[in-house]
């Protein structure tokens, strides 16, 4: 990896990814969209108050020495540039994930704060025994079976503005031009498959804690899988915004924000303050290479012999096993905003 000099004039450094390559030496390469991204720019380095005028406001942005062309296409362009037809927009929307307690969305506080524990296999789901934990602590999700009572049920990432300045509450409305209606999650497809709940308490057809997985667009040579989820696809990933068709919050839809008193006053469950968009509610469950053994635990993970216990639930504490860190990368179409959600693997020894 190195920089490339953009100290003077304008670089323009191309290079095929593997998959490129790949689709080259097949004789069916051909370049029908493209994207740009800005990863390495620094926006705070703008001097509106440079000795020498306008013309030098962005000098400094301009000479960022920028990163060579990588052939990996998960390397760069996590923040890409979008072209909005209207300019009286304000402010955007932004993903965060929904850390509340109240919904079944709340992350891990203990040895992996702000992320997600997912179990290995049925051997540390039952931590060694042959009885099952009926109720797993914030932040644990079960890898392998179908259980309910556990206090986090799913992963859920909210759209919305940040700010609630300027009469924006998460009563305003979010223009629908500015609402993700659609979403790719990316994943480690040795690591993870991603599956979907029907709602919070995650029953679907009658099955209390069942989930359904759902089929990747696309493994690259990588091995990073994507999954394309969009709202009125047949599946729950997606919710919209309020009243387009329902938001769920802690029990009580959303659909009449102006006249109706109890649901202007309940801000709980809410992950932003300003105008609410959609939301997407994700489950993570382990691959097969993860469940049958542990050879990826030992090639990429890392042995906890003692020291660092895990509170699973109830009494139930891992005192000695292996994880694998990860991430699910997730991305709304039309804005272009991503975030990585932090998961922990974590397989008892």
């Amino acid at each position: 990896m190195a920089f490339l000099d953009n100290s003077g004039d304008i670089i323009l450094d191309a290079v095929l990814t593997d998959a490129g390559r790949q689709r080259m030496a097949r004789g069916n390469f051909k370049i029908t969209k493209f994207a740009f991204g800005d990863e390495e720019i620094n926006y705070g380095i703008f001097n509106s108050s440079h000795p020498s005028g306008s013309a030098f406001y962005d000098l400094e942005v301009m000479q960022t020495p920028i990163l060579e062309a990588f052939t990996n296409n998960t390397s760069l362009m996590k923040s890409k540039l979008v072209t909005m037809s209207r300019n009286n927009i304000l402010y955007l929307p932004m993903l965060k994930l929904n850390d509340t307690t109240d919904l079944g969305t709340k992350t891990d506080s203990s040895t992996f704060s702000g992320g997600y524990i997912v179990l290995a296999d049925t051997n540390t789901e039952r931590n060694g025994t042959n009885e099952d934990i009926q109720t797993y602590n914030y932040g644990i999700l079960r890898g392998v079976r179908n259980k309910t009572g556990d206090k986090t049920t799913h992963i859920a990432v909210d759209q919305g503005i940040n700010n609630s300045s300027n009469g924006l509450s998460f009563k305003s409305e979010l223009s629908d031009d500015l609402v993700e209606t659609a979403f790719l999650i990316r994943c480690d497809h040795r690591l993870l498959q991603i599956h979907y709940v029907a709602n919070t308490n995650g029953d679907i057809g009658g099955h209390p804690g069942a989930s359904i997985r759902h089929i990747n667009q696309f493994v690259d040579d990588d091995g990073i899988a994507s999954y394309y989820v969009a709202l009125g696809d047949g599946t729950s990933f997606v919710e919209g915004k309020p009243g387009q068709p329902k938001r769920i919050d802690d029990g009580r839809q959303r659909e009449n924000l102006e006249n109706n008193p109890a649901v202007l006053a309940a801000t709980i469950g809410e992950a932003f303050e300003g105008p609410l968009g959609s939301i997407l509610r994700l489950y993570p469950r382990t691959s097969m290479h993860v469940r049958q053994g542990s050879s990826l635990f030992d090639e990429i993970g890392t042995t906890v012999a003692s020291g660092t216990d895990i509170a699973i639930g109830g009494a139930a504490t891992l005192s000695a096993y292996k994880y694998i860190d990860t991430l699910i990368n997730v991305v709304g179409v039309t804005t272009g905003y991503s975030i990585d959600i932090p998961i922990r693997i974590v397989r008892k020894t």
